[in-house]
């Protein structure tokens, strides 16, 4: 018996039982399908975190207040460090260190903002003039925050350009008033001075608004630094485009450690390809994760057909026998039985892989609410490395599954398997 042969008879089985093959390929489809579309989605995940990680730019290094307590050891939660003020920006920034473009310093709260009749939960964010050199981007309308603001404590706001659509929909709402409530306690009047201009994506930027870092210090007592400096959460610094970030890193370390005249640096210095990186090995975590969970389905499936397999040697018991009696070998046997295996995972795995890949391409019009209240599409990227591997898994759970049946069936005694009823 040749190859063709045992095709030929492969089908012809299949096709006298088509209930019990499709149902034993279904697990199968099921199976190839999990891992498809779940590993789409982990992709998909990936692809979309390092799109808004690198929509800031690449050659962004963040400066922030280290939270661990020398004295115990003991890590505080984000933002609770205290060691980088607006000062240390301001000297960063007049040293004049090679290959630092811009810095900026920041704090960020939430905060509820309102005006007339219209209200919204923003971000917002203390910081000055330079930040939208080091973030790359500008106002459509109006100015941004001025150094004259950041000296004078300024109650002055820009905008965001989602919230500018939540609080001012129809109006142009440069030089109206925002009030911002802050913890149930503090409200402020903020006069708007300026739109951002739209980011795009997933990202903060657009759902945020803007005001001097030295406003809301200036006027909440428990914010205040006992040396009358402003604290700020992080510093963040942009890079020329040929500098070695390594490199830049380090002078920035060594120059914030004289300015604070330390031995050892009481700041973290991140660097945008470290963010990167982190995302990515929680991305393929996760990514793995998923394809374990379609793995498992799989291997029900693997399950099935095994079982389905066995069942049909004990039906044709009598077959086997009268093949062995005309001279079939035990090898003709075992090639039959895989064959019908192979052939039944091979459907299983090539419907599973286009319904999957059909079911990954919808995913995207499937939206959901986030928290701001906007819709976000269900992200997924279908890579040929994912439809490869699930070929390629269908051909073994049919290898594997079947070798087994079709041993048993090659061992069966033909004179036993002949008196067989």
């Amino acid at each position: 018996m040749n190859i063709f042969d045992a095709i030929k008879f492969a089908f012809r089985s299949i096709i006298s039982t088509p209930l019990r093959s499709g149902l034993t390929a279904l697990g199968v489809i099921v199976g190839v399908t999990s891992v498809i579309v779940l590993v789409s989605l982990g992709q998909g995940i990936r692809k979309q975190v390092e799109d808004e990680i690198t929509a800031l730019g690449t050659n962004l290094l963040f400066i922030t207040a280290r939270s661990e307590d020398s004295s115990t050891g003991v890590s505080g939660g984000r933002n609770s460090g205290l060691t980088l003020t607006l000062r240390d920006a301001e000297q960063l920034s007049s040293s004049n260190i090679s290959g630092v473009r811009s810095l900026a310093p920041q704090i960020d709260f939430p905060a509820q903002l309102i005006a007339g009749d219209y209200n919204v939960e923003a971000n917002v964010f203390g910081t000055t003039p330079e930040y939208i050199d080091v973030i790359s981007t500008n106002t459509t309308t109006g100015e941004f925050i001025t150094q004259k603001d950041v000296d004078t404590k300024a109650l002055r706001m820009v905008l965001g350009s989602e919230i500018k659509k939540s609080l001012f929909p129809d109006i142009d709402p440069v030089g109206k008033i925002v009030r911002l409530s802050l913890f149930n306690r503090f409200d402020f009047r903020f006069l708007v001075t300026g739109v951002m201009k739209p980011k795009g994506g997933d990202g903060d930027e657009d759902f945020s608004v803007y005001i001097p870092v030295s406003t809301m210090q200036n006027r909440i007592g428990f914010l205040r630094n006992p040396t009358g400096d402003v604290n700020v959460f992080s510093i963040i610094v942009r890079s020329t485009e040929d500098a070695d970030k390594t490199i830049v890193s380090n002078s920035i370390t060594r120059a914030l450690q004289n300015i604070h005249e330390v031995d050892e640096p009481d700041f973290e210095i991140t660097s945008m390809d470290q963010l990167l990186e982190a995302a990515n090995q929680v991305t393929q975590a996760l990514t793995l994760f998923l394809g374990s969970i379609a793995g498992i389905s799989l291997l029900v499936g693997a399950i099935g057909v095994g079982n389905i397999m066995l069942v049909s040697v004990t039906e044709r018991t009598r077959e086997i026998g009268t093949l062995r009696s005309i001279g079939a070998t035990k090898f003709d046997i075992r090639l039959q039985f895989i064959t019908e295996a192979l052939t039944i995972c091979l459907i299983g795995g090539i419907l599973g892989i286009l319904i999957g890949i059909v079911i990954s391409l919808n995913l995207g019009g499937i939206s959901f609410q986030d928290e701001f209240g906007d819709q976000t599409n269900l992200p997924a990227v279908i890579t040929p490395i994912s439809v490869v591997i699930a070929f390629i898994v269908s051909l073994l759970v049919g290898l594997i599954s079947g070798a087994y049946p079709a041993y048993r069936a090659s061992e069966l005694d033909p004179i036993e398997a002949l008196r067989s009823e």
